[in-house]
């Protein structure tokens, strides 16, 4: 898993055309959000647990840390923007408090309708334009245009599954129920030859077809599940660091602070303290933010 520790300093956007052959080394994760909309074409994005079938208008909001990876069915035309979650809040903390809740908290997938899609691409254009800009102005219009899309998201987009028929039929869903139990089961000595006989497959198949589907081996997976668990408990327990790894599935904890490093660029007690001043600092600007009437 590639894992991304660039810093971006405002919204970015860009416009890539893939081809049906194109194939990602692998698949990566990164600390800010990121909106993948598809403008033209079919593709097939695998982001945590789940798989997602996107068609033309379809988009993702995929959080930070996620890990994803994306194939293409036919070629396709499709739009990253880049953004972090202060882009989005500093300014919409109590006007847009439903779309936080609804869009930011967790991977989900969104299709806007045909009679909507004309403005959409049009917000999407005049991101891309002013992407390229790049003078003094541009942090503050691409933070304007993003709001904007989420506007529109609120007002005319659907949630939908990502689930199609084609997923099945091509048995990828058999990979993300695996990807489901693992989740689900972190903690827990799981194998590859446990995987493959749920799956009824045999575990070379089952091996080279979950590397197809989720950009990773499974062992990898498994690793960056029990992470992902691992720093929701730093962040909201007093456990140490020695009872987490346990808890998450880790036998050692030497080894655990090394892969923890390795996927978030800090040690897990550095870690933690990080994360909390952070939210002390958050708590005392929304406390500043607070309206006098509120």
């Amino acid at each position: 898993m590639r894992i991304s520790n660039k810093v971006i300093d405002r919204v970015y956007c860009n416009s890539t055309v893939r081809a049906s052959d194109y194939r990602m080394a692998e698949n990566h994760s990164h600390n800010y959000f990121e909106i993948y909309y598809v403008s033209k074409g079919n593709a097939r994005s695998f982001v945590d647990d789940r798989l997602f079938d996107l068609h033309a208008g379809d988009f993702m909001i995929i959080p930070p840390n996620l890990v994803h990876y994306n194939r293409y069915i036919t070629q396709t035309t499709r739009v990253n923007i880049y953004f972090r979650d202060k882009d989005v809040r500093r300014e919409t903390n109590y006007a847009f408090k439903e779309l936080k809740d609804h869009y930011l908290e967790t991977a989900a997938m969104y299709h806007t309708p045909s009679s909507h899609r004309d403005h959409m691409d049009s917000v999407i254009e005049m991101m891309l334009h002013e992407d390229k800009v790049s003078d003094n102005n541009t942090e503050v219009m691409l933070q304007l245009l993003l709001q904007e899309f989420f506007i529109l998201a609120t007002r005319y987009c659907i949630t939908n599954t990502g689930y199609s028929n084609d997923i099945a039929q091509e048995g990828d869903v058999t990979i993300q129920e695996a990807a489901h139990f693992i989740s689900a089961h972190y903690n827990l000595p799981i194998t590859l030859d446990l995987l493959a006989a749920r799956s009824g497959l045999s575990p070379a198949y089952f091996s080279k077809r979950f590397r197809l589907v989720t950009g990773m081996g499974m062992k990898e997976y498994l690793t960056y599940a029990r992470l992902k668990h691992a720093e929701a408990e730093l962040v909201s327990t007093s456990h140490s660091i020695k009872e987490i790894a346990v808890n998450t599935g880790f036998s050692d904890s030497n080894y655990f602070k090394d892969v923890f490093k390795k996927q978030y660029g800090l040690s897990p007690r550095s870690y933690r303290n990080s994360r909390r001043t952070d939210l002390v600092e958050n708590r005392s600007d929304v406390i500043k933010k607070i309206p006098n009437d509120f």
